[in-house]
């Protein structure tokens, strides 16, 4: 069976951070004071106050989630898919590739081959494409690229 431990109020203010650090919520311990004193200037309730807190924590560990996949995909450069461009390659259709990024091809197990000549935009929509995946969740490793450039050099 268990008790609940009593504490006095003084007690638990001084071991909210150790809390918070033992539970992993480490995005409000680090920005406690500002969101409160944001949840204040807003007044907003507790149950307000604990939704803005709790959605702090889901961002900050969204982001780390997305960093950390980045890293282990191995991309070869930064590239997005605001920053292709289109009118460049009229032969890549705009509406197939925001299809694309949506990652439901990958849900449900299918491939994406990208062809075409040296120049036309392959790596920069395959890396896009991963970040994109990447950001809905899913991991990614950057294998193809590093083999196609391989390819290149010993040939």
């Amino acid at each position: 069976m268990t008790t609940a431990r009593k504490t006095k109020p003084s007690d638990a203010l001084n071991d909210l951070e150790p809390m918070l650090t033992r539970l992993q919520l480490t995005a409000i311990r680090d920005q406690l004071d500002t969101l409160l004193d944001q949840a204040a200037r807003a007044e907003l309730n507790l149950r307000e106050a604990l939704a803005m807190l709790c959605a702090a924590e889901v961002a900050r560990k969204d982001e780390r989630r997305i960093q950390m996949g980045m890293s282990i995909a191995k991309f070869p450069c930064v590239r997005t898919l605001e920053s292709f461009e289109y009118d460049a390659q009229p032969s890549v259709d705009a509406k197939q590739i925001r299809e694309l990024a949506m990652s439901r091809w990958v849900a449900n197990g299918d491939s994406v081959l990208l062809l075409g000549p040296p120049g036309v935009g392959k790596t920069h929509l395959a890396v896009a494409l991963g970040r994109e995946a990447i950001v809905r969740g899913y991991s990614t490793l950057c294998s193809a690229t590093i083999w196609m450039r391989r390819a290149r050099q010993s040939g």
